[in-house]
């Protein structure tokens, strides 16, 4: 766990003191915090999948580990999907073109 803290247009990256120990950390910043939140983080709140994109505004939508499970997800619009983690439960071709099919349906691209 780093962050970056900016001086004079270069970056000194700090190394959080549990870095080497996630598990460490994660017992740390569990007992110290109502939720996991290094002291770096700033949480946000979702927006609603249904609020209208502010105009000259670029929408990301994020979501992750789906484990082969997008039926029902509703999905905001977005300029820019990104999804980490992992798409199928246990990769699995049929997974993967579940995914496909899925991707093809959310994201509306006109060419």
């Amino acid at each position: 766990m780093a962050h970056g803290i900016a001086s004079q247009g270069k970056v000194t990256i700090t190394v959080d003191e549990y870095s080497s120990n996630p598990t460490q950390a994660f017992t740390h910043y569990n007992i110290n915090q109502s939720r996991f939140q290094p002291p770096h983080v700033h949480m946000v709140d979702p927006t609603p999948y249904d609020t209208p994109k502010p105009a000259g505004h670029t929408r990301f939508v994020c979501v992750s580990d789906t484990h082969s499970r997008t039926d029902g997800i509703q999905m905001p619009y977005g300029d820019v999907l990104l999804h980490t983690g992992d798409f199928t439960e246990l990769g699995l071709p049929s997974e993967v073109k579940k995914f496909n099919d899925w991707l093809d349906n959310v994201c509306d691209i006109k060419s």
